[in-house]
């Protein structure tokens, strides 16, 4: 009997080391995030009306940078149970601000994604018939819809406007997963029909470039920022997942909303000069804004567009 107890309690004493690295790394990370987040953020409300996309990568640095903020806080008593709890409305609203911002960032990327294939493929086209504001337009439906989504699940599946509601809960996250892989789909495929057209075009041997920044940030999401989703619906809709698994994604959900600003510093700087230059000037050629001048031109000459105007 003593034996069992003093197993036990050595698997609680490493369980509880292993959620402290965890939490650790989660919250070091997650501050560093929210140093880029808030310095992309700054910089690109400077340049926000020169480059339509810049517009899309202020709304992600926005909803990541509000995302890392809840994610610190609620992880805590997530991983410590036992050592520190919130009340139940403060831990309702942070888990559904959470997963509100990460919807958010997907379909922005989806969004982003879609648009840069389109100017990708059809160049020529995109830059005479795009609207104008059809980038704006875009990114309030999507906050709007988020937001609708978001509150229809904390009205159904939770406390938080009134009484449960199980059957319609279950009906919404299975909607949340449908929409999970419509947009991962629509991601996939328009990266790959970008990546072909990078390959296959002018500018193939100069991987620099807003279709990379797409790429990478895709990529980022796929290895990165899927892991939490499946978490989400794992835990709403009753699927079995490893025990580690539920580190993980954390861990990796902190690692997708801190990146991006790191992709954008060394795809817009000069190897060698990285420390030297100005961060707007990386910035600045990262969303492609140095091909402003060429834009028409290489649509007219059917090459790769980087930018719209």
């Amino acid at each position: 009997m003593s034996l069992r107890v003093h197993t036990q309690s050595a698997r609680i004493q490493e369980d509880m080391a292993f959620n402290l690295t965890i939490l650790s790394l989660t919250e070091l990370l997650s501050l560093g995030g929210l140093l880029g987040n808030g310095v992309a953020l700054w910089l690109l409300n400077q340049n926000v009306y020169r480059n339509p996309f810049s517009i899309y990568l202020l709304d992600v640095a926005c909803a990541d940078l509000i995302f890392l903020c809840c994610h610190m806080v609620v992880i805590i008593p997530e991983l410590l149970p036992d050592q520190l709890s919130f009340p139940e409305f403060v831990h309702i609203s942070l888990l559904m601000l959470r997963f509100f911002c990460y919807i958010v960032g997907l379909s922005l990327l989806a969004a982003i994604s879609t648009e840069q294939c389109l100017a990708t493929l059809f160049p020529a086209w995109y830059l005479c018939r795009r609207p104008r504001y059809l980038t704006t337009c875009v990114c309030a439906l999507i906050w709007v819809l988020c937001l609708l989504l978001d509150l229809l699940l904390s009205g159904t599946c939770t406390q938080f406007f009134g009484a449960l509601s199980f059957h319609l809960c279950g009906m919404l996250w299975l909607v949340v997963a449908v929409l999970l892989a419509a947009l991962c789909c629509t991601m996939c495929v328009t990266s790959l029909l970008l990546l072909l057209r990078v390959e296959r075009g002018p500018q193939r041997h100069q991987p620099r470039g807003f279709p990379t920044l797409v790429l990478l940030a895709v990529l980022l999401f796929l290895f990165c920022g899927l892991p939490f989703g499946i978490f989400w619906l794992s835990k709403n809709l009753s699927w079995h997942t490893p025990l580690y698994f539920y580190h993980f994604s954390f861990f990796m959900a902190s690692v997708h909303s801190s990146a991006k600003p790191a992709i954008y510093f060394f795809l817009g700087s000069t190897p060698g000069q990285r420390l030297q230059e100005p961060l707007r000037l990386v910035l600045h050629r990262a969303l492609g804004d140095e091909a402003e001048l060429g834009a028409v031109r290489e649509a007219s000459q059917g090459g790769l567009v980087d930018m719209t105007v």
